[in-house]
């Protein structure tokens, strides 16, 4: 792993799907740190130097929005991924130029494509 990797934060309270897709993302350039509920988001985005926020908008405690909304107030330029079975490209815009709707179900080439494209 490198010196700084690219800090991923991955709040999705789908066990199976949290895993799958943390595993598939991690790289040495790339740490995925997954958490399942809003609180625990919360807590990794206070303790940890998070790059990039990637959240489903249903979390068993609230709303994956909020949670966005607040990173967000930490740090305006964060790219946040919001992900839904919803279109949320006019919930996005609301969340400022650095955010981006993911529709699921979705591929792993679009999430890779995606997260590749924010690392920049």
């Amino acid at each position: 792993m490198t010196a700084h990797p690219f800090v991923i934060l991955y709040v999705e309270d789908n066990d199976l799907i949290r895993e799958s897709f943390a595993e598939m993302l991690a790289s040495p350039e790339r740490q995925v740190v997954c958490v399942a509920d809003g609180a625990a988001a919360r807590e990794a985005l206070r303790q940890q130097n998070v790059n990039l926020l990637m959240t489903d908008i249903n979390l068993p405690d609230g709303s994956g929005l909020d949670v966005a909304r607040e990173a967000l107030r930490q740090n305006p330029k964060m790219p946040v991924i919001v992900c839904s079975g919803q279109d949320l490209r006019d919930v996005t815009q609301l969340l400022g130029p650095t955010a981006h709707p993911l529709r699921k179900p979705f591929e792993l080439h679009e999430l890779e494509a995606l997260v590749e494209r924010l690392a920049q």
